[in-house]
């Protein structure tokens, strides 16, 4: 757990939305960050992952779900100020539409005491849903939905890349 960055500096972090029969994925927040919260499972890149891995991991560990990636639903960018006018937070949350291979929700029991599939439907109905959740499960099971898809690119030397495009 990465709790240390949370809101502090510069962060890199993912969110998975997990759909399965018109149903999304969402987990409770038990955590000391977002308490009570219903959300997409998602957390902090760490050094020796690409972000489509640590958003397979953090689903994994989160609600117990192996997934696969379907490709790039959404990219948020946050940048707050203190009451100095200092930067207090400046992150990037890239967000992932998944497709489930298999597992059922189960919470962590760490940062997260529920988790579950829920209709769009079912979801106005929990209590304390971020907007940026609502919007976020909106849009993936939306018709019109469009995708950044993966591509897989060699560079001049020995690193592979993973290209995001449509």
């Amino acid at each position: 757990m990465a709790f240390e960055r949370y809101n502090t500096g510069y962060n890199v972090g993912v969110g998975g939305v997990v759909v399965k029969d018109g149903r999304v994925l969402l987990v409770r927040r038990s955590g000391r960050y977002g308490r009570g919260n219903w959300q997409i499972p998602g957390g902090f890149i760490e050094r020796d992952e690409t972000i489509d891995q640590a958003v397979i991991r953090e689903v994994r560990e989160e609600a117990g779900v192996e997934t696969e990636i379907v490709g790039v639903l959404a990219v948020r960018s946050r940048y707050n100020l203190n009451d100095e006018n200092t930067p207090l937070d400046n992150s990037l949350y890239i967000v992932f539409l998944l497709r489930p291979t298999r597992g059922d929700p189960t919470p962590d029991a760490v940062e997260v005491d529920q988790a579950g599939y829920f209709t769009l439907d079912e979801i106005e109905q929990l209590e304390r849903v971020p907007l940026i959740n609502k919007t976020l499960v909106e849009r993936a099971l939306s018709n019109n939905c469009q995708l950044l898809s993966t591509i897989e690119v060699s560079g001049m030397t020995t690193d592979r890349y993973r290209l995001f495009a449509g």
